[in-house]
């Protein structure tokens, strides 16, 4: 027993302290799960805020180069006079100098006069550009980000155009598409208009810088966002811009060092960005890791989704900080482990050994010696169970004399009640045929009696007939029949005894008695239907009997939620069973009514009948309010 309580005891403590301690590893880990990567959305989330304020403060610095370049008198005259080269000079210094990839200025009707990175190529109308159209439709400065064809990035500049020039590269989780490279532009652009002195349109300028393969820029970002840091070689973060779903400008590199541009945007984050226009932020595959990211899309003047400027930081880095978080609880939780079988290896000598004790006198109470005590030998609650347990053992042998007691009291009532049973059937059988005889012929004699005689003979048949219920009674009582049971409704033996009852409920009636019904649906039980009838028609005439102005019978049936019973509660509002007579309402011959309306045997063969069906019948009283019978009879 000892070495089986102190597994126990060992095994319990393991148990609850590998919970608490798994429990609290996977609270630790969703915890700086949720920490991490709400940390690492945030970030990313505000670096791709950062990354929109970049691009749009490099957008308003070519809208400012252009826009004060369009006011320069030397520009607005040789404009005039279409010198085109000294607006090759001019022009070809502000592009310098502004580092602009592009820088172009147009007549009135929107043909190119000059392009600073191509001179070569002038003439044609550049009308079509929205841009171009915006500002010559209002004559005011715009700016944007636009798609130029690979067509009109050529007549900007061969470079521009083989810059570029990007290969498609298709993943597992992108939608084939046609075509060798990807030879459109997208381009910070502004334009502004030139005027004259006299306010009238002279032309156009507009500048621009190329967004392809504009490594400088995506860099120039990346280390403004997350300071060149690293993790495992590798930048922690990246900045993406996407024409479309191509990217065209990273500095996420491929294991050979090139950047991995080409590659296309994941079909999840294309539907999200560039179909349905929202921002995106979660986990998602940038080429061959998993990265942290946040897209939005990136819009021309006309509002339309044209690109996507994206950024991340390295998954990988949360990912291993939640595995070193979580070998720190295992570790924890391993460490407590070790150290519970410890403690209770320890804390079980305390315990098992008084527990031994109490097992050894709990045999001897058990085997009936109710004088054995166990010795306190500690002040804590193992001493006060110890005490307690005495105090227990105490009351048990105490209860034990008084259980003697009562017995010896109830076999002696038996014998009493056997007795008196055998005397009254000995009376009865002796008495019954005289009395039979003497009805017999009272009742003959009644017939064929004067008027004057009646009234006596009458008298006689009457106590006669009284003299013989009385036997009745007492042969009934000390049979004491076995019930014949079958599958009955205790409803439907209910209902019968109200109708038995119907005179006395009639009579009750005039007396402004009512009669209420409470029966539940019950289960159909084994009973003695004739002997379950005769105890509720006692039961009723008694509580009709104990209302003698007015009051309430109640019958109520019900099936016990917690125990196997159904229980029939027969209430009345009458005068009561005062306390002393409680305890002997169920004895042979006590009866509080007046002489000649009882012989006291009814509610005893009552009692005999309940407890022969295994049942209980119990009464409630009080006084001046009334008497309600408690029967349960077994569902089996």
């Amino acid at each position: 027993m000892k070495r089986a309580l102190k597994s126990q005891l060992i095994q319990r403590f393991v148990a609850v302290i590998f919970l608490t301690s798994f429990i609290s590893s996977l609270v630790g880990l969703f915890l700086i799960n949720r920490w991490t990567v709400g940390q690492a959305q945030d970030r990313v989330s505000n670096a791709l805020n950062s990354a929109r304020e970049i691009l749009n403060h490099r957008l308003e610095n070519i809208k400012s180069s252009v826009y004060f370049s369009s006011f320069r008198t030397s520009i607005q005259r040789e404009l005039g006079k279409k010198n085109r080269v000294f607006l090759k000079e001019i022009l070809g210094g502000i592009r310098k100098e502004s580092q602009l990839d592009l820088l172009t200025i147009t007549d009135e009707k929107g043909n190119a006069v000059l392009r600073a990175s191509n001179p070569e190529v002038w003439g044609d109308s550049v009308v079509q550009d929205p841009i171009i159209q915006e500002v010559l439709a209002t004559q005011r400065p715009a700016s944007s980000v636009e798609i130029f064809p690979y067509e009109r990035i050529q007549k900007e500049g061969q470079d521009l155009a083989r810059q570029c020039v990007i290969p498609f590269i298709d993943g597992p989780e992108t939608r084939p598409r046609k075509g060798p490279a990807q030879g459109s532009a997208l381009v910070l652009i502004s334009a502004s208009p030139i005027l004259g002195e006299d306010g009238k349109l002279l032309g156009v300028l507009y500048g621009g810088e190329v967004l392809n393969r504009n490594y400088p820029l995506v860099d120039r970002v990346k280390d403004i966002l997350y300071q060149n840091e690293k993790y495992r070689g590798k930048d922690i973060g990246v900045v993406t811009l996407f024409l479309k779903d191509i990217r065209i400008s990273t500095n996420f590199k491929n294991e050979d060092g090139s950047r991995a541009i080409g590659t296309r945007v994941a079909d999840e984050i294309f539907d999200k960005v560039l179909i349905a226009g929202e921002k995106s932020v979660g986990r998602a595959p940038v080429v061959h890791d998993w990265y942290v990211t946040a897209y939005e899309p990136v819009r021309n003047l006309k509002k339309e989704n044209i690109g996507i400027l994206a950024v991340g930081m390295l998954e990988q880095k949360f990912v291993d900080m939640r595995t070193e978080a979580l070998f720190i609880f295992l570790g924890i939780t391993l460490f407590g482990m070790v150290l519970s079988v410890l403690l209770a290896n320890f804390s079980s000598r305390s315990v098992v050994k008084p527990i031994e004790n109490l097992r050894k006198v709990s045999d001897q109470i058990s085997q009936g010696d109710f004088s054995a005590r166990v010795k306190a030998q500690s002040d804590n609650e193992i001493g006060e169970l110890e005490k307690t347990f005495n105090l227990m053992a105490s009351s048990l042998q105490e209860r034990d004399k008084e259980i003697r007691r009562l017995n010896e009291q109830r076999l002696m009532r038996s014998e009493k009640l056997a007795s008196i049973g055998r005397l009254a059937a000995g009376i009865a059988h002796e008495i019954n045929n005289p009395l039979t005889s003497i009805l017999t012929f009272s009742s003959l004699l009644l017939r064929k009696a004067e008027d004057w005689q009646r009234e006596r003979l009458d008298i006689i048949v009457k106590e006669t007939t009284r003299c013989r219920e009385i036997v009745r009674g007492l042969l009934d009582f000390a049979r004491q029949r076995e019930p014949q049971k079958e599958v009955s409704d205790v409803n439907r033996i209910i209902e019968a005894a109200l109708t038995l009852t119907r005179n006395q409920l009639a009579k009750a009636s005039e007396k402004k008695i009512m009669v209420e019904k409470e029966l539940e649906e019950l289960p159909s039980i084994q009973v003695d239907a004739n002997q379950i009838l005769e105890v509720f028609v006692n039961i009723l005439i008694n509580a009709l009997d104990a209302m003698p102005q007015k009051g309430t019978l109640k019958v109520t049936s019900r099936k016990l939620e917690a125990e196997p019973f159904i229980e029939i509660r027969l209430s009345d509002t009458g005068c009561g069973i005062p306390p002393e007579n409680l305890a002997k309402i169920f004895d042979p011959f006590f009866t509080t009514k007046e002489a000649g309306k009882g012989t006291g045997l009814g509610l005893a063969v009552s009692h005999g009948i309940i407890e022969r069906h295994n049942g209980t019948i119990d009464v409630e009283s009080e006084v001046g309010r009334g008497t309600t019978f408690v029967i349960r009879l077994p569902l089996e």
